[in-house]
Order: structure tokens, then sequence, then C-alpha cells
């Protein structure tokens, strides 16, 4: 069922020699020579094995009723003395596998992995990488790798390492509207306590607008620390004006499966039907930017003016959390790691599930999650990005507000 060469083999194959008992790294190598030959004989289940061993056995006899038994399965060697399967990379995921993990004792197979694409793709750019190139009617094709990672044995070896490996795969814990209405709490009194610091209340406005949002706008860590202040006040009037108020969430840059600079929209409700006063909030942070002259640049920024980043978000929201934890045990339980939170996605988990509770129609939810249409185009550009340009989303406004108004807080 799977191609095999004995450790020997294999070394002389990578090195042109016997392996040297006395050299600790030839040592090293066979252990790992050792081990990926046996996940890439585990690579099925163990019923499959033994059922395919019997059969086997069913085959010869039947042959050799036949006087058929000599010539019952094509000669297996011998094998070229290189290293054309790929035990080299294999070996070097096995070592990478002992690193130390975050979630685990060491990393995960989906770490590992990387290692294989890294491979993949410098072996691409060598005259020998690639082959013929194939291409349908529709434009799209592939093209025949010579990469030593898709040899058979190669990915035997890589379902037997994952299946060995298995997965310990922690998502971020989504923000939900109980703690959300909790953290709102902490930051009205923060508001209050900080009434005479002005930089008190512009660090706790620009919290309150990091949760708004990645709950109420369903954006991702990455999509959040995007947001521009510069965008936000141009618009900003003509937003309070508009036949349906609402706040112009605008961000600027680079964004997943699209392709350059962008400059997108995301309308957000003014007041939501539960009473959360998101205009409010957002008016005070860009306000206090305003006072001290600030008006271009991200909203979320460092000291230094520079964009945050999400683990600088992350230590506002932790924090947050950690005052929810204490005030309010029973939404966040002292046994709680408060670093299974993150700005990376609790905030949009927390909204998709709370859409999906407070019954939302599927239209408003795609209306804000534009990133769907990337998936139904099939890989192919869609006609129309995940958000929109503010002169584009003005018209579709009364539609795309609705998410964030009917979220429950």
């Amino acid at each position: 069922m799977t191609p095999f060469q004995c450790v020997e083999c294999h070394f002389v194959n990578i090195q042109g020699r016997l392996p040297d008992p006395s050299l600790q790294c030839d040592r090293l190598a066979e252990i790992a020579i050792t081990r990926a030959i046996l996940d890439s004989l585990w690579s099925r289940e163990r019923s499959t094995v033994y059922a395919n061993r019997l059969m086997g056995l069913k085959y010869v006899n039947e042959l050799i009723d036949l006087g058929f038994g000599d010539s019952a399965y094509p000669l297996r060697g011998p094998w070229a003395k290189e290293d054309n399967w790929g035990m080299v990379v294999a070996c070097a995921m096995l070592g990478r596998s002992t690193a130390p993990g975050k979630n685990a004792a060491t990393v995960q197979y989906e770490t590992v992995r990387k290692m294989r694409s890294h491979y993949s793709n410098f072996a691409h750019t060598c005259p020998d990488g690639l082959g013929s190139v194939f291409l349908s009617d529709s434009g799209s094709g592939s093209t025949v790798s010579f990469s030593k990672t898709n040899h058979m044995w190669f990915k035997r070896f890589g379902v037997g390492a994952h299946r060995r490996m298995g997965d310990d795969l922690r998502q971020d814990f989504p923000l939900t509207a109980p703690i959300l209405r909790a953290a709102f709490v902490r930051l009205d009194m923060k508001w209050e306590a900080y009434k005479d610091d002005r930089g008190g209340r512009q660090s706790t406005a620009l919290t309150a607008c990091m949760l708004l949002a990645t709950y109420y706008a369903a954006l991702r860590g990455e999509e959040v620390v995007r947001v521009d202040l510069g965008q936000m006040l141009k618009h900003w009037e003509e937003a309070m004006n508009h036949e349906v108020q609402h706040v112009p969430l605008m961000l600027t840059g680079r964004f997943k499966q699209v392709i350059g600079e962008k400059l997108f929209c995301q309308p957000l409700a003014h007041v939501t039907k539960g009473g959360m006063e998101i205009a409010k909030w957002f008016e005070r942070a860009l306000t206090s930017y305003v006072v001290i002259g600030i008006c271009t640049g991200p909203l979320f920024r460092t000291s230094k003016g520079k964009r945050a980043t999400i683990g600088d978000l992350d230590l506002k929201f932790r924090g947050l959390l950690r005052e929810v934890q204490t005030n309010y045990p029973n939404l966040i339980g002292d046994d709680v790691d408060l670093n299974n939170y993150s700005m990376h996605r609790s905030g949009r988990r927390g909204s998709t599930a709370e859409a999906q509770n407070s019954e939302i129609p599927s239209w408003v939810i795609e209306a804000n999650n534009r990133w769907r249409k990337h998936f139904r185009s099939k890989g192919l550009t869609p006609g129309m990005s995940m958000l929109e340009r503010y002169t584009e989303a003005k018209a579709s406004v009364p539609a795309l507000v609705k998410f964030s108004y009917n979220l429950r807080s």
C-alpha cells in the first residue's frame, strides 16, 4: 500500500554514505527517518491495512492455482540512489513538530505542514520544478509539479503524521451579548471617572469603538485596525444627515481576497434596537483626535502614531474583560483563561451567533458579511467587494444597517 525503503537506504540516498554511529547528527537523522517511515506506513486505518493483507493472500492463492504465482506483482525496485521521495523535507517537518506550541506542548500539524508549502514553492521556481500546463475552456487550469513533496510516499507520510499528531484547535471564545453589555457598563463608568482626564477618556472611547466595530460590523481583528480616522471625519456629517442616520465606518488598506489598496465603508446603525448608542462612542473618539489637531491616519494607533496591531487591541480587550470577570463572575468564570478571547475572531463569532439567535434574516447577514461572495464565485474575483466605497454604499445603507440595528446587545 505504501512504497518502502529501509533507514540505511534513505540515508544513503540523502548523504551518499552509510550513517556513522559516532556522529550525533547521524543518529538523530536515523531516528527521524524511522519515524517518517512509520508515519507513512500508518497513513491508513488498521482495518484497511488488515483487509488489504487478507485480499493479497487470496489474490496470490488464486494465481497459484492457475500456475501464475511468479507473475503476481510487478517488481518494486531497485529505487534510484537519490532522495526523490522527499525524505529530507519529512525529517525537517518532524524536527519542527517538536517545537513548543502555543496551545499544547508542541506545535500543531497545521503549523508543521507549512514547511512542505515552503519547499514546494521554492521547488516550483527551479528549472525542472514544473511541467506541462493544462488549461480548460473556462480559463482555469493546472500545472504538473515535480516537487518531491508530491510523491506518493510523501503524501502518505503527511497523512500518517497528521493522524498520529492529531489536532488541538482552539477557536477564540465568542464575545456574547451579555458580556458586551457588561463591558459597556464598565466603559460608561470609566468615561465618567475620567471626567478631567482627556487621555483617559480618549482611551475609553477607542476601546468602545473597537468593540463596536468587531461586534456590530462583524469585522475580523485585521480589519478593525484598518478603520481610518480621516475618512470617517470626511463623511461623518453626510452620514448624520442621511435619511437613514448611520455611522460611516471607513476602512482603508489591503484586505484579504481583495486586490490592491481599497477604501471600504460598512455603515452601522446610529442607535441599535436594543439601545446601544454606536454613534455616540464614535463621535467621542473622533472628537478626542480633532481637539489635539489629529485629523488623518488610523483610528486605532500606537503612541508613535502607527497603525495598531491586533496584539495592541488585545491588551485593551482582555483588560476590559478582566474587569467584567472580576465584577460579573456569572458571565466569565474565575477559571476562564482570558487569553482564549481575542480581537482576531471573538467579536465576529459572537455577533454571527447572536444574529442567528435573534433570527436575523440570512440576506441581512450576507449583506453585512460580503466575504461570502468570494467563495460563491468559485475562486474568481466577485462582482461586489466585501465592503463598498461610501459613495456606492449610501444607496445600500437601509439594507446594510439592518444587521447592526437588529443585533441584540
